[in-house]
Parts: structure tokens; sequence; C-alpha cells
């Protein structure tokens, strides 16, 4: 009888050890769930990780371009792009010989933004102001004159992230409007881009004083003091005196004879004529 007993309880403990199917069912589901739920979390983290680095990274480049155009701008002494013309590049004219010309531009393929100088001996040089993280979605630089205001320059820039994963992909833009805050200082020529177009200075807006240590060539009339050449065949006309600083100076004038003679004066106001060779 006891070894009976004995053998009940034996079973009974074995079968109370072990894990039903049920149970083991049940743990299972529980298992999956947990993984599933676990992993979509992870996975978040990591998709949210990825976007966020790239969005810091295409926000600094822009950042950086931005900077830079708005830093050179306000530097240059001259903007040579064509006032009212979209451009993929802006040429600026700077002070220093070292970087006599700069342009700053996006390639055919729109793969970054390049900043090109041209020093005084006319060596070229070549930086990325962008990296291969980013490609460029949009480059436009437009020229704006206002009468009797500084050239604006509206720049549009759009960098995109460089990657096929599209969780990645990320695009931030940038416009601004940035003018000269100081005066021009020309270190070239100053030649306009159509002849006999533009005016310097206008009626009512005129430049106070020229000083030029080289000629001075006239293709029209010339007024002087203030003299009006409308309505008359004059090619030179004043509104004052015109005078000399010594007195070996006079006006030359050519005979019929095609010889030239310079009329001056005298100590006793007598005017005197004298050959000389014609200008």
């Amino acid at each position: 009888m006891k070894a009976v007993k004995k053998d009940m309880i034996e079973r009974m403990r074995s079968e109370r050890s072990g894990f039903t199917l049920v149970e083991l069912l049940l743990y299972a589901i529980i298992f999956s769930v947990s993984a599933i739920f676990l992993v979509n979390i992870l996975t978040s983290i990591t998709q949210t990780e990825v976007r966020q680095n790239s969005a810091n990274n295409v926000s600094q480049q822009v950042s950086f371009v931005a900077d830079t155009i708005q830093r050179l701008v306000r530097q240059a002494s001259l903007i040579e792009n064509p006032a009212g013309v979209a451009s993929t590049s802006l040429s600026l004219r700077m002070s220093a010989t070292s970087s006599d010309r700069m342009v700053i531009y996006t390639d055919a393929s729109s793969t970054g933004i390049f900043l090109t100088q041209t020093d005084s001996n006319g060596v070229v040089s070549t930086n990325a102001l962008t990296d291969s993280n980013v490609t460029v979605g949009n480059f436009t630089v437009t020229k704006s004159e206002t009468s009797g205001g500084p050239a604006v320059v509206e720049v549009n820039l759009t960098l995109n992230y460089n990657t096929t994963v599209d969780r990645a992909k990320v695009a931030r833009s940038w416009y601004g409007a940035i003018s000269r805050i100081s005066a021009a200082t020309f270190d070239s020529n100053l030649v306009p881009n159509s002849s006999n177009a533009f005016d310097l200075g206008g009626s009512g807006a005129n430049w106070k004083d020229g000083y030029f240590a080289g000629n001075v060539t006239i293709a029209g009339k010339l007024g002087l003091g203030g003299a009006s050449l409308a309505g008359t065949l004059s090619t030179l006309k004043s509104a004052g005196d015109v005078g000399f600083s010594t007195s070996s100076a006079g006006v030359v004038l050519v005979s019929p004879g095609g010889t030239c003679y310079r009329i001056s004066v005298s100590n006793t106001g007598t005017l005197t004529t004298a050959s000389v060779t014609c200008p």
C-alpha cells in the first residue's frame, strides 16, 4: 500500500514539473508579440536617427553656402552679373589682388556648389563649398538694380541629401536678398555690357568731381559750366570763361590751308599768333 501511494505521488510530481502544449503556445505567442513590438520600436528609432542626421548635414551645408555668399557679396567691389537675368553662377570682383574675381556656381550635373578665385596673375583655384553628401536641387542668382540704390543679389538655393534610401531623403532651401553695404572700389576696367547705351549720372543726379590721370576721349559734344548743347551745332560750348594756367598755352586753330596757329596774348594784351604743329 505504501508503495502504491509513493508511486502515485511521484507520478503527480512528474506531471506538475513539465509544460503543457497550451502553455508552450501561449508563451510562444507572448514572445513573438514582444519581439515584433521591440523590433518596430528599434526600427522607428533608427529611421528617425538616420533622417535627423541627414537633415542636420544638409542644413549645415546650406548655412555655410549662404553665409559665404552673403559675406563675399558685401565685400565685393562689383557684381558682374547682368541685371534681371537669372543665372546659375555669381561673378564678383574683389578689391584684393589675390582674389580679383570670384565666381560661385554649380556644375552642369548639379553635384555641388563651387567657388573659383582668379588672382592678378590669372592663376585660378577652385574650392568646393559642399561635399558629396548633398546634391544641388536649385541654385539661381539674379541681380536687381534700383535707381539711386545699391545692387541687390537674390539667391535661391536648395540642397538635397545624396542617398537612394527614401527615409533618408531630405531637402533644405534658402532664399536671400543681399546688397552691398559699402561703396564700390574698382580694380579693373569699368566697361558697360552694351556700347552707347548707358549714362554716368543724369539730369538732376550729377557726380561732383572727376579726376583722370590719362586721356579723356569724347565722341559727342561737351558743355562746360552748365552750358546746354541742345539745338546747337557746337561741339564745345561753355557758359563761363575758358582759362589757361600758363602763357605758353592758347587756342590752336586750323587755317583753310591746313596750317595750325596758336592764338595767345602779349604782356600788353595784344593777341599774337604762332605757327604750331597741328594737334
